[in-house]
């Protein structure tokens, strides 16, 4: 009897946990897509009008860049990543389900937003290192920028490699059962 039970309470666990992959996965794909409205608009709508006198000039492209930054890089990469995590819980707790394309690429996309992210640093510095004129500004510039930098690219290679090395043992536990 108790074990019927705790069958009965396993699965309303797993339909739980099953709703709460779709709905993270569609925030995620949500994400992505505002990522890509926040580009295209930037992009598209150019300077402002009441701007004008900056048109051109380094704060403008700066503002941009900036905006480009915040709103579709970061909105794309959570985006990407919660897509990521809901596919991988449900991989492992769904006998039936088989690991979606992003899944299956998730090493390759981290290690793609590791490689963005050393550039968008590097671009970072040589685009603001103009604006000082003191050595120690200008290391306090590349501190603030490498720094986090170095730790977003060890923590995403290392989720990159665990995503890389748990895959197939999962696939192979699968199997077995």
């Amino acid at each position: 009897m108790t074990e019927e039970i705790n069958k009965e309470a396993v699965q309303d666990k797993r339909k739980l946990l099953r709703f709460f992959c779709i709905i993270v996965q569609l925030l995620g794909w949500a994400l992505v897509l505002a990522g890509v409205i926040w580009f295209v608009m930037f992009v598209s709508a150019g300077p402002s009008e009441t701007n004008q006198e900056r048109v051109g000039t380094n704060e403008e492209i700066e503002l941009m860049l900036t905006a480009i930054s915040v709103f579709s890089f970061d909105f794309f990469f959570v985006g990407l990543a919660a897509v990521i995590l809901s596919q991988f819980a449900r991989h492992v707790f769904d006998r039936q389900y088989k690991p979606g394309l992003m899944l299956r690429c998730g090493d390759k996309i981290l290690y793609f937003f590791v490689v963005i992210g050393i550039y968008w640093a590097a671009f970072r510095y040589f685009l603001y290192v103009e604006t000082f004129d003191d050595s120690s500004f200008r290391f306090l510039l590349a501190q603030s920028l490498i720094l986090p930098t170095l730790v977003k690219v060890l923590i995403l290679v290392g989720l990159a490699q665990i995503l890389k090395r748990i895959l197939p043992v999962i696939e192979e536990s699968k199997t077995l059962v």
